[in-house]
């Protein structure tokens, strides 16, 4: 039994140059564009029909339009038919042009790409027509055919990668306006009447309460990293969390706190209404700033961290406490640091020796050496209630 040979498609004709034609060659494609300029309305009727029976994007626009559109469009392909050219980059750049002027009207470039199509069929069957009566070479015709096709499948090419700047575009609008409204709420910035008329665009209820959330990332990778994190723990679609760049720390709105944990540092502000939302951002960012500074980590609340936020207050307080007592302390030279770490770990460990030798690695005796010489150094009796504050402020304020 003979093997069955695959069929093989006919290779793509090319446009030939029009100075290698004989003269009957020529004379027919002269007779054939002249005949085509004489069926300008036949045309533009033609595809009007095929428009308003195929594609109902259309519908907006009137027969008119639709009809002067199509007589363009057959201008430009029988120039290219007269001079046997490829149509070029010039007419891609007309092409994309055109999209974007359609869709600056609101109209679907899904629609004009088949609407292209249909135009570029009832092109080639008129061509068809005429090239009988003139006595168009078959060869040509099909050379023609083949690169009128190619041309439509790279003009819809041009509408798609439109469609997708737009859609992007269109995007990047959107992220930007719900950055804006984040913003705005999150710093107190926005006015309270503006913020109830404009919540629901962004997919909040006016009338609920909400929380204010507050991290910092170096990158905007990390930014993305906390995005995700944070949408995950509140239970919203990354792409939908309203968040905003508020100075050096990012903000959210969020409709809750995060449930469970979160491997990034996020402080959470108490649930408020969305218009007094900048309270509890501000909240917030007491708390992420405190947290830092004890490089703790997962989620924080302002009314989880006892007296911390104390350390970021009153700077020019601590800046002559911190002159009086720790002076000395700096002046110790090398042996100055380590005593500084033991007597904060001192101080976190309620005084409890032991464990500041287990923490340290350290011997307990070393652990009271260095204690007794804090005190020596800074005149701050760490058994005196007054003094033993003051030295957990000033020692956390010089955390790094």
């Amino acid at each position: 039994m003979d093997q069955e040979t695959p069929t093989a498609w006919p290779a793509r004709r090319r446009m030939p140059d029009l100075a290698t034609l004989d003269d009957p060659t020529r004379s027919a494609v002269v007779a054939a564009v002249a005949r085509l300029r004489t069926l300008h309305d036949v045309f533009a009727d033609r595809v009007l029909t095929l428009i308003r029976r195929h594609v109902p994007g259309y519908a907006a626009l009137p027969d008119e339009e639709i009809r002067a559109t199509a007589r363009r469009f057959m201008d430009i392909l029988v120039s290219e038919l007269s001079s046997m050219r490829v149509p070029d980059a010039a007419l891609r750049e007309m092409l994309g042009a055109f999209a974007l002027e359609r869709a600056a009207k609101g109209f679907s470039l899904d629609a004009l790409a088949v609407g292209y199509q249909l135009g570029s069929r009832e092109m080639l069957t008129l061509l068809d027509e005429v090239a009988a009566d003139v006595g168009l070479p078959h060869d040509l015709l099909l050379a023609v055919h083949d690169s009128t096709w190619e041309f439509s499948n790279e003009a819809c090419a041009v509408f798609a990668r439109v469609q997708h700047d737009l859609a992007l575009e269109r995007a990047h609008f959107d992220a930007e306006r719900r950055s804006a409204f984040a913003a705005g709420v999150l710093s107190g910035t926005l006015p309270a009447e503006r913020v109830q008329r404009d919540a629901h665009l962004f997919g909040l209820a006016p009338q609920a309460h909400h929380v204010a959330l507050a991290a910092r990332a170096t990158s905007p990778e990390d930014t993305d990293a906390v995005r995700r994190a944070v949408a995950s723990a509140v239970h919203v679609p990354a792409d939908r969390l309203l968040l905003a760049q508020v100075g050096a720390v990012l903000g959210f709105i969020a409709p809750k706190a995060p449930d469970g944990v979160v491997e990034h540092l996020v402080a959470v502000g108490p649930q408020v209404p969305l218009d007094e939302l900048h309270t509890s951002f501000e909240e917030a960012v007491l708390a992420l700033e405190t947290a830092r500074r004890f490089a703790m980590s997962g989620v924080v609340r302002l009314s989880d961290l006892g007296p911390r936020p104390l350390v970021l207050s009153d700077t020019r307080v601590a800046e002559g406490l911190s002159a009086r007592h720790l002076g000395t302390l700096d002046a110790a030279g090398h042996a100055s640091g380590e005593i500084e770490e033991t007597a904060r770990a001192y101080l976190e460990c309620d005084q409890d020796v032991r464990a500041v030798a287990q923490r340290l690695a350290v011997h307990p005796n070393t652990v009271r050496y260095r204690v007794n010489r804090f005190q020596r150094l800074t005149g701050l009796d760490l058994r005196r209630t007054e003094d033993m504050v003051t030295s957990w402020w000033l020692l956390n304020r010089r955390r790094r």
